[in-house]
């Protein structure tokens, strides 16, 4: 073909393509082409950076305008203002006296408190004293308000699929007409009720897809972690690391979210894998270094870290470190879209490391 004919070709294909976008579409080709969007980068938000700004807006933000004095992580590697392409990690305080009004919400929301005591959550009728390590669920679609009795600010990680529903068009939201919704149930009675593992009430039927249990303890993941740290090596890629589930069904503790907690030995390294899903890792206690894509982020207590999805990943602790984390693991695999692969050599090459 000819220059002058090449040129005529290239004149005519780039008219169509701009009648094509005139008509409001795209040819896929284009589209293919233009795959270099921008994709959830490894990322470590280090507490101590954030602990003083909270206190601050603490004081300076009062709770009528903020309705929930938040932070939200934004992963550099992304156009939104979200840790994963699916996944919110926030930062939360509430200060002694404080109500955070009764709302509920089409998205699955977590907490995972970092500091304080004396606050609670209350869901649906039923309040939660909370500490930290504790793990808090607050399903879809479910009245929920926070309250600091303490002497204190708490502060605690919120973990939302926000992204994901709004993806879906389906996100709704509504605030109740009084600051607290009406508490019908003993505290922590979902607990004492579903809380003791393979025993169930058998008086209770429930056809949610949510774990019935409000708050799950950090003193009794302990326990359990460090019992099977006794009697088990655990996985080679994870180590000790067990699942809050729903104790009716055995299913993830939120049918869009899946949470777990981690036991590291002093000096345990992990191998090296990779899966789909991007997870949110927050350090309850302990510190050490995990590589990420070749990239070595050191963190310590109450660091929160992401790994994006089919991203290889190890850890190394220094000392024994308890590690809560989170994903949208029940979603791909509902969708059959969930893949692991392990790496051929049992650790990666670290060629540089973060620093914040």
């Amino acid at each position: 073909m000819t220059n002058s004919a090449s040129e005529s070709r290239i004149e005519e294909m780039d008219l169509l393509l701009q009648e094509v976008r005139s008509r409001n579409a795209m040819p896929l080709w284009e589209v293919n082409a233009q795959r270099g969007r921008p994709t959830v980068q490894p990322f470590l938000w280090r507490y101590l950076d954030y602990r003083d700004l909270l206190y601050r807006a603490a004081d300076l933000v009062p709770m009528e305008l903020a309705e929930r004095r938040v932070f939200v992580f934004s992963n550099p590697g992304i156009d939104k203002h979200s840790a994963t392409s699916s996944l919110y990690a926030n930062l939360q305080i509430i200060k002694p006296g404080e109500i955070a009004p009764s709302h509920r919400h089409s998205p699955s929301a977590l907490r995972l408190v970092i500091e304080g005591q004396g606050a609670y959550t209350a869901v649906n009728g039923e309040k939660s004293y909370m500490d930290p390590g504790d793990f808090v669920t607050t399903p879809s679609w479910t009245w929920h308000d926070h309250g600091n009795e303490g002497d204190a600010p708490m502060v605690w990680l919120d973990g939302l699929d926000v992204p994901f529903v709004q993806s879906l068009d389906a996100n709704f939201y509504e605030q109740y007409p009084d600051s607290t919704h009406p508490l019908t149930k003993p505290d922590d009675l979902s607990l004492r009720m579903f809380g003791a593992g393979s025993l169930k009430p058998t008086w209770e039927r429930r056809d949610s897809p949510n774990s019935p249990i409000l708050n799950y303890k950090f003193e009794r993941t302990y326990e359990a972690l460090k019992a099977l740290a006794d009697d088990t090596d655990g996985s080679p890629y994870d180590g000790v690391t067990v699942e809050y589930t729903n104790p009716l069904n055995g299913g993830p503790a939120m049918p869009t979210i899946a949470c777990f907690a981690t036991l590291l030995r002093a000096g345990q390294r992990t191998q090296a894998h990779r899966h789909v899903g991007g997870t949110i890792y927050h350090v309850i206690e302990g510190s050490g270094s995990s590589i990420i894509a070749g990239t070595r982020f050191d963190w310590g207590p109450k660091d929160t870290f992401v790994v994006p999805s089919w991203h290889f990943h190890e850890h190394t602790a220094e000392e024994e470190a308890v590690l809560f984390s989170y994903n949208d693991s029940p979603v791909l695999q509902a969708l059959n879209l969930y893949r692991e692969e392990a790496m051929d050599a049992p650790h990666q090459e670290e060629t540089e490391v973060f620093s914040s």
